[in-house]
């Protein structure tokens, strides 16, 4: 592995870390008190939970850029840190829109099946930090890095014809994106029914509105590189918070 990838990785990695101690903390503040006491029973204390997350975070964005890195390079991805005008321009847009789709949607759409609270939003740090570090960062590593790029090795091995990462069918890039935004979708389930249930419409806003997000972070990793699916994602949940949520519900 080249230098620079391992220092890439590392770099991703303390932002993991950091990453995990905020999902730590929010996951404490967001139980009940009764639900907090038992898992601190569970693991002996508040600072074990937070370290425990702080591990398992730390890990996954590990394993995921320290991969990742190298599955990108073999299927044409490109994390590309280099600042380009347009692309900067193409991520806002989309991550603009995307955070007006789930904001929009849930006031317009899904409101009825939403807990009542929602219409009282006020902004929480710790959410916040907790959603740009994990959310915009950690995910796109696992979900884009990782997996979507293990996807198109895949596929490539497996149904083109050539055997130059230089002449990859886009056909295998779009199938990728969509099924990793399946799987990132997926991968909200868990959270999804810890705070709202699991009835069918919540299944279609989870699915609908965290696959959108996948689409559209997939797209900017396949035409402009990780660094600007990163920006994009980051900028969604800066949009819904800062923006969004105070349009649409009350404070």
């Amino acid at each position: 592995m080249k230098n620079k990838d391992i220092k890439i990785t590392l770099i991703f990695t303390l932002i993991g870390l950091i990453a995990g101690i905020f999902l730590g903390l929010l996951s404490l503040s967001t139980v009940t008190e009764a639900i907090k006491q038992g898992m601190i029973s569970k693991f002996g204390s508040s600072t074990a939970i937070i370290a425990l997350s702080a591990v398992q975070v730390t890990v996954f964005t590990f394993f995921s850029a320290f991969i990742g890195l190298k599955l990108a390079r073999k299927v044409n991805l490109k994390l590309n840190i280099k600042f380009d005008k347009n692309s900067a321009i193409l991520a806002t847009v989309i991550g603009l829109v995307i955070a007006f789709i789930i904001a929009g949607s849930d006031k317009f759409i899904f409101a009825q099946y939403l807990p009542k609270q929602t219409e009282m939003y006020t902004i929480s740090p710790l959410y916040f930090i907790s959603s740009v570090l994990y959310g915009g960062v950690v995910e796109e590593l696992m979900l884009r890095l990782f997996v979507m790029s293990l996807i198109v090795l895949i596929l490539w091995k497996l149904f083109a014809k050539s055997k130059d990462k230089l002449d990859i069918p886009n056909w295998i890039y779009i199938t990728s994106i969509f099924l990793a935004a399946i799987l990132f979708a997926a991968g909200h389930l868990p959270a999804t029914e810890r705070l709202l249930g699991l009835s069918t419409p919540i299944l279609i806003r989870n699915f609908l509105l965290n696959g959108v997000g996948g689409i559209g972070f997939g797209y900017l990793y396949w035409k402009k590189g990780l660094s600007y699916a990163i920006c994009a994602h980051i900028l969604t949940h800066v949009f819904i918070q800062i923006i969004f949520m105070q349009i649409f519900f009350k404070i």
